[in-house]
């Protein structure tokens, strides 16, 4: 429906419209936030931004920081945090922590990195790994006396890290570490460029001239009071990146006979005896490998909110700006011109984004929720096959559902900042500088779709047990039955789309399976035959159970709430949400043979654009809910106050009448170009 009244927009171009869009509400914003972030959540978040906006160090501008002033602003930033002493273990404080580290994604992924890097991920590593005598290491972590950082990655293995190619050898009583060529020096490590005084690292581990495997182990690399690092260590900086990412002392390191004690390794399952024997408590390698993909799930998680976050920042910035920008209207004179959210394509262009961020915020935190009581069971020492499976679940879920956000996140800030026209362009819109900041999202902790294919590789291990799937988190319970095809819409778009998701995922992978059998009978190898299933089969597999679980779980949210008028709109929300994904898969489903005909793809395509009008009277209200505050937001073209015009005339005014150095010579060369002229 596209109604213009006139009345409602005459009025002068600088005074902004978004209060009367915030009326158009069926709700209370307030509540909506409360009921998804809890109201202890919101009120912790609002108290780190007041101590955020009474320190110094956090007030910014546009202008563009050079790597080494970025870096320095991070450290005075991250130690005035550390003074505040909010929290020591972030799992044992998880409120405050959440609140701390999403206002401080918000405001700089750059300083929310250096503070989660520490705690929850070098940190989570050493206590879900580590023992008794990590104890006192722990101790040190908690109480920010050391720096952590976690190396994985190393130049020539990122995704594949079973094969990664450093080595940790027992000799005499202690561990000898060695980079045996270039491309097994670790990089990518953020902290290690100049503050990490320890490193969790992970290495191939020889005993008595066994390799037994992919091992975690934490070491030392500096010293804490010259930061000079330690003998056989080499360190260094990857050098200039985009956005935020300057901030970060993403570096490397070669190891070249560095001897550490038998203490380094995390040894939670297996140990070397003194006199170098290696013993192990796992049952099987695989036991042993998926434990230790449960704990990198938790970077994956955090991944999953910078999607959240993403897709946040894109809808709320383009939304309001959107408001204040008015072109064309049905009668000719700049006082007739119509906010362009007023348009059926802008509102198609970017409500999901907006629908997106409220459920993947949803979705996130439940897993949050679940994969800390998997954390907890693995730090208490809890050794079963229920808990195995319990971490390939998760670890299937984060391998999916990283890809599925992050894909979002960066699409919802390229579309946002298509959406609001030239001045989306600029730095002040802050756009540009986001996608910059999220692009990295899509590789790091595993490129995208490299790790899909874990997703897919876990849920074709269940094509044997169809009938008897019972996973700790059940989203694979569905896969035991075939699900009927298309036959009709109900009232509820939402179960529509979840019978289609569930068709969907079990024909993939029905397809998936009887496609990696025939290239099995073709004589082709394991190898080539998961590399040869992916294009239309195992990718599409992944990405549809993901979904799936992601709109299951957000549905279940929704039906809990109590409040109605807030159940009535998150309804409207997840209709949105759930139709514009499915509408992606439209080709896979006729060609699996959900439904025949053109009515059904005519009939969702019909149900999209609905719900997205239906969004429209909710939409400001929504992004209120959602938007950080805007010392945090920092965008001229998204402040709350709807002024963009005003805010970006303000930026512009500090540049009048500059006058750089070039111009005397550009004076000097005109003149020396007349002069020449007239001879």
């Amino acid at each position: 429906v596209f109604n213009t009244k006139k009345i409602f927009f005459r009025q002068k171009m600088s005074a902004p419209l978004i209060d009367k869009y915030r009326k158009m509400a069926t709700f209370d914003w307030r509540k909506l936030k409360a009921a998804v972030e809890g109201e202890e959540h919101v009120r912790l978040k609002a108290e780190v931004v007041a101590k955020m906006k009474a320190e110094p160090v956090f007030q910014r501008d546009y202008r563009v920081l050079s790597r080494e002033e970025h870096r320095e602003v991070v450290h005075q930033r991250w130690k005035k945090i550390v003074e505040w002493g909010l929290f020591k273990d972030p799992y044992s404080d998880l409120e405050n922590f959440h609140a701390l580290t999403e206002t401080l994604e918000a405001y700089d992924q750059g300083t929310s990195a250096r503070l989660f890097l520490h705690g929850n991920v070098f940190g989570a590593a050493v206590k879900s790994m580590g023992t008794e005598r990590h104890k006192e290491l722990v101790q040190q972590i908690e109480n920010n006396e050391i720096v952590g950082a976690f190396c994985l990655t190393e130049i020539g293995h990122g995704s594949n890290t079973a094969e990664i190619q450093t080595t940790a050898t027992f000799d005499n009583g202690e561990l000898v570490f060695n980079s045996p060529d270039v491309g097994a020096i670790k990089c990518w490590a953020g902290n290690v460029s100049h503050s990490a005084t320890h490193v969790v690292v992970y290495a191939q581990l020889h005993v008595g001239g066994k390799n037994e495997g992919f091992h975690g182990f934490v070491i030392q690399v500096r010293c804490p009071k010259t930061f000079q690092t330690l003998p056989g260590i080499t360190i260094g900086d990857m050098g200039s990146k985009p956005g935020c990412w300057q901030g970060v002392e993403n570096g490397w390191i070669e190891f070249k006979n560095h001897r550490t004690p038998l203490s380094a390794l995390l040894n939670k399952g297996c140990d070397i005896t003194p006199d170098g024997k290696y013993v192990t408590s796992f049952k099987s390698a695989s036991e042993k490998q998926s434990v230790s993909l449960g704990t990198l799930s938790v970077g994956r998680l955090g991944i999953i909110a910078k999607g959240m976050m993403a897709c946040t920042f894109a809808s709320t910035i383009a939304i309001r700006y959107s408001v204040a920008r008015r072109q064309f209207g049905p009668e000719k004179g700049a006082e007739n011109e119509i906010p362009v959210l007023e348009y059926p394509l802008q509102q198609y262009r970017l409500f999901p984004y907006l629908s997106a961020a409220i459920c993947i915020r949803i979705f996130q935190k439940t897993f949050v929720e679940k994969f800390t009581e998997y954390m907890m069971r693995v730090m208490m020492g809890e050794k079963s096959e229920e808990l195995s499976e319990f971490s390939k679940e998760v670890h299937a879920l984060s391998s999916g559902a990283k890809p599925v956000a992050t894909w979002l996140g960066v699409e919802s800030l390229g579309e946002a900042r298509k959406a609001c026209g030239g001045h989306g362009f600029l730095h002040m819109s802050r756009l540009n500088t986001l996608r910059d900041d999220n692009d990295p999202s899509q590789t790091f902790e595993g490129e995208n779709f490299m790790i899909l294919q874990q997703t897919s590789n876990i849920l074709l291990g269940k094509v044997s047990s169809i009938g008897t799937i019972d996973t700790p988190m059940s989203t694979m319970s569905f896969l035991n039955s075939n699900p009927s095809k298309f036959s009709s819409w109900s009232s509820n778009p939402v179960n529509d789309v979840l019978s289609a998701y569930r068709y969907l995922t079990y024909h993939l992978l029905q397809t998936t399976s009887s496609e990696a059998k025939k290239l099995k009978g073709a004589g082709k190898n394991s190898f080539e035959v998961r590399n040869e299933i992916q294009v239309h089969r195992a990718v599409n597999l992944s990405v549809a159970y993901t979904e799936h679980t992601m709109i299951d779980w957000v549905q279940k949210f929704v039906e809990e709430v109590e409040d109605d008028t807030v159940k009535r709109v998150l309804q409207k929300v997840l209709n949105l949400f759930s139709l514009f994904l499915l509408e992606r898969h439209l080709a896979t489903l006729y060609i699996t043979g959900y439904a025949s005909g053109g009515k059904f793809g005519e009939d969702l395509r019909e149900k999209l654009r609905h719900a997205v009008v239906e969004l429209k009277p909710e939409s400001m209200a929504l992004v209120d809910s959602i938007a950080p505050d805007d010392f945090i937001l920092h965008s001229a073209l998204g402040a709350s106050d709807g002024r963009a015009y005003d805010h970006i005339m303000e930026e512009f005014r500090k540049y009048t009448n500059e006058q750089p150095k070039w111009v005397c010579d550009l004076a000097q060369f005109l003149q020396k170009r007349s002069q020449t002229s007239k001879l």
